[in-house]
């Protein structure tokens, strides 16, 4: 059974979504997240954050660490549902009323549903 890896690609896209959110630059995410920019840089490329760097932008995403990790080629582990991880992270903007939350839940179960009939 192949070991947990990180899986930059999906922290370099949490991070861009939040960045976006929050109207920030990279140069300001790194600075509120008490990291190089240097090092966003390399993630960009595909390299490995040290240990510091990757804890302190999870920390800034409040988000938890095993969210990004991967299992490797194992294509045989069961994969979290789509649904269940897409609501998870909506009910975490604290913004969001629970019309809203309703509303984008229903969204993305149309598009999960349309992309399925078009498979």
């Amino acid at each position: 059974m192949p070991s947990p890896r990180l899986d930059v690609e999906s922290l370099i896209a949490a991070l861009n979504a939040e960045r976006e959110d929050r109207g920030l630059s990279w140069r300001k995410l790194a600075f509120e997240a008490g990291v190089n920019p240097s090092s966003l840089t390399r993630m960009q490329q595909g390299k490995l954050p040290d240990v510091n760097t990757f804890t302190a932008l999870i920390h800034w995403l409040r988000m938890p660490a095993d969210q990004f990790m991967a299992s490797g080629l194992d294509s045989t582990s069961p994969k979290p549902n789509p649904m269940a991880v897409v609501s998870t992270l909506l009910r975490g903007k604290r913004e969001m009323t629970p019309e809203a939350l309703k509303a984008l839940d229903e969204l993305v179960q149309a598009a999960f549903k349309f992309s399925k009939e078009v498979k």
